[in-house]
């Protein structure tokens, strides 16, 4: 079921079906970025979930994955140089998505695209923070990681097995570095494109409160909801989060 996108593209993983034809308004290339230390495997399983009018694509990042000889990059400008090409080489129209540090690429990635003519029909942003609403610190030492992984709650049981935990931090740390420097383009660059911001019910750390400063950064139409579910509610609540996002693109009548 798992594939390559066909574009020669590393930075991206394809879960069939085919790949939609070139301007086709029936279909739409969804592009998703994973949360800290995560990889495209945490969207495998929505495949089966989402309608076929929809292309599941995610992103494989430098130190994961089939890409583990990879150095992990620590910046946001990098990652877009890593990831740009792959998704300029999709066709249009395109929906970006993002869990938690992935919301912060997706964004950065609608407005690169938006420059370059292609702006997504909409994003989605998962279980995050808005850029610059809220003053993050990079990642202290092992210990500090740790505190955040298990405060977010992901589950810590890996963190005993051997070898884990020595490949885990060092892409953990990157991520988180990269998230704390990103600062979001200029105000007089707001999105126009559709944003929907889904949240957690019991995250302990994107309330309803911050789900709402994602509205600050956007020009366009804007819609907040909640999912049932703590910060991993894109893994632990997935037709929940996958039936947000198929009606937020309203597509509720195409069978899967």
């Amino acid at each position: 079921m798992q594939s390559n996108t066909g574009h020669g593209s590393a930075s991206l993983r394809r879960f069939g079906p085919p790949v939609p034809g070139a301007g086709d308004p029936t279909r739409a290339s969804l592009v998703c970025f994973p949360c800290a230390g995560g990889g495209a495997t945490g969207f495998a399983s929505w495949r089966r979930l989402l309608p076929d009018r929809l292309a599941l694509y995610a992103q494989v990042g430098p130190g994961r994955e089939e890409r583990g000889g990879e150095a992990p990059l620590d910046s946001v400008d990098e990652l877009m140089t890593d990831v740009l090409p792959g998704v300029l080489a999709l066709p249009d129209p395109l929906v970006l998505v993002g869990h938690s540090f992935g919301a912060s690429l997706a964004y950065e990635l609608t407005h690169r695209l938006t420059l370059a003519g292609r702006p997504p029909l909409r994003l989605v942003v998962l279980a995050a923070v808005a850029p610059g609403a809220t003053t993050l610190e990079p990642p202290g030492d092992d210990h500090e990681i740790e505190l955040l992984w298990k405060r977010l709650g992901a589950n810590p049981a890996g963190l005993s097995r051997p070898g884990f935990r020595e490949w885990l931090f060092p892409v953990l740390r990157a991520d988180f570095t990269a998230q704390a420097s990103y600062r979001p383009p200029d105000a007089a660059t707001h999105l126009t494109t559709p944003v929907t911001v889904l949240y957690g019910d019991e995250d302990p750390m994107v309330t309803a409160v911050e789900a709402a400063k994602w509205r600050a950064l956007c020009a366009g139409p804007f819609e907040v909801a909640p999912v049932p579910g703590g910060h991993f509610f894109p893994q632990t609540a997935r037709a929940e989060t996958t039936g947000a996002l198929v009606r937020a693109l309203g597509c509720e009548g195409t069978a899967p």
